[in-house]
């Protein structure tokens, strides 16, 4: 699908326990996805309405992306939480991977690079966890993967203005009829 034929909507994709959840909760203003420490909670994608400042837009929260080069793997749930991803990208306009700082870059950080330079949406790289100024640092290691990078931290609220003033700038134009009439969706 054609950048400009795309709707006002973000995906947020990364690898596990990255945090993003936690970010698409801070971008909704709401609890709805679950946050916790064990890989795999977040198996379906989970679309709500985001906000920022006076701008809204859908945004939709995936599970972690585990698998390398694209192989499918035996167990069914890693490749339907792939496949909800993938989707997720399809009707994405813009898409925020979020990154864990305090571990560096890992190879399933360079997969999931590898799956957004193919379709053709916007990127923008969350270094999550940079939960002081101190840690801002480790966020240029980011920069290998080719996409802008920012520092930020879900937890403590800190670092969203730079990335989300970016997001913004990118997204379509907003106009009413994305929002009204649109169809319920249902899992």
């Amino acid at each position: 699908m054609e950048q400009e034929n795309k709707r006002r909507v973000i995906a947020i994709v990364g690898r596990p326990n990255v945090g993003k959840s936690t970010i698409f909760n801070r971008l909704t203003g709401k609890r709805m996805a679950i946050v916790h420490s064990e890989s795999g909670v977040t198996r379906d994608r989970i679309i709500a309405e985001g906000h920022w400042g006076s701008e809204r837009f859908e945004l939709i929260d995936t599970g972690g992306i585990c698998s390398i080069d694209n192989r499918a793997t035996t167990n069914e749930i890693e490749n339907g939480i792939r496949q909800q991803a993938e989707a997720a990208l399809d009707e994405c306009a813009t898409a925020i991977m979020v990154v864990d700082i305090e571990a560096g870059v890992m190879p399933l950080d360079r997969e999931v690079a590898g799956i957004l330079r193919k379709r053709g949406c916007r990127v923008f790289i969350a270094a999550n966890k940079s939960d002081n100024p101190s840690m801002e640092a480790g966020a240029a290691d980011f920069e290998c993967l080719g996409y802008p990078v920012f520092p930020v931290s879900a937890l403590h609220n800190r670092g969203f203005e730079p990335l989300m003033e970016a997001v913004i700038a990118t997204l379509p134009a907003f106009t009413r009829e994305i929002y009204s009439g649109a169809p319920l969706k249902v899992a």
